[in-house]
């Protein structure tokens, strides 16, 4: 399988030879492909991860002293009126006079990654609305009263301290990993069926000796190149259409693997 991964840069026409090999090896390879286009989405996650560390510490800093009483927030200076203070990351709302609601700290995320708030009587924290988000919450919002026993002694110093002296531990980095390697390794594979189908037409019009399964071996190795070109693409913009590329690059150097394959003659 070596080998035939150091040919699929340049020595197309060897890929010939992947249409032998074993079915667990070509999955394994799938996966090892995935896990290339995975890279750059799980570079830029650990660089939010940062960002957000960063902009949280920021947070800590400008937040006032205050403490949880009767099940609303009180701060410790009589004068506090609030405030809302933004970073690249996330939108903080300190609100203990209660002008603002939940859907207003849910409207303030435009274009950030998080918006949260401690509002008069609850903890509100909105994220991107996405359809993970949504299957899981039900609602990209969540709101905690503080009549809830988990923030009876949420205080300024206890999220102070906490944010300060908290950093993201090493297994967020890989549990992002593996989170982006399933969607990953789903697209790629729908990407080379749809490729094995325009090569199987290929085999069929020149009327070439091979399966579609053997189509599909080859197909997978095939599109090493394209697949690493696209990861190599995709740490400086995630803005390009990895699977039209992938597919009709991978369509190209297919075309190349079976030009010296022997045509079935007609009977």
């Amino acid at each position: 399988m070596l080998h035939l991964m150091k040919s699929s840069f340049f020595q197309f026409r060897q890929l010939q030879e992947a249409k032998n090999l074993a079915f667990g090896k070509v999955i394994g390879y799938i996966f090892i492909l995935g896990a290339i286009l995975t890279f750059p989405l799980a570079y830029k996650v650990s660089s939010v991860f940062h960002d957000v560390q960063g902009d949280s510490q920021k947070i800590a800093a400008k937040l006032p002293d205050f403490t949880i009483e009767e099940n609303q927030l009180k701060p410790a200076d009589a004068n506090e009126k609030g405030f809302i203070y933004q970073t690249n990351s996330i939108i903080f709302t300190f609100d203990p006079e209660g002008k603002r609601t939940a859907k207003d700290i849910t409207t303030d995320m435009v274009g950030n990654f998080l918006s949260i708030g401690l509002l008069k009587d609850s903890l509100v924290v909105a994220m991107p609305s996405t359809g993970a988000s949504s299957a899981l919450l039900g609602d990209n919002q969540i709101v905690i009263p503080y009549s809830e026993a988990s923030l009876a002694s949420l205080s300024g110093s206890h999220i102070r301290n906490y944010l300060q002296d908290t950093k993201v531990p090493w297994w967020m980095y890989l549990l992002a990993f593996f989170v982006s390697l399933y969607p990953s390794v789903i697209n790629l594979l729908v990407t080379l069926l749809f490729a094995t189908l325009g090569a199987t037409l290929q085999t069929k019009m020149r009327r070439l000796k091979l399966s579609s399964f053997e189509n599909f071996k080859i197909v997978v190795f095939a599109a090493t190149l394209p697949v690493i070109l696209t990861a190599l693409i995709h740490f400086a913009t995630m803005n390009f259409d990895a699977t039209m590329f992938v597919l009709i690059a991978t369509l190209f150097i297919y075309n190349q693997v079976i030009k010296t394959l022997p045509r079935e003659e007609k009977k």
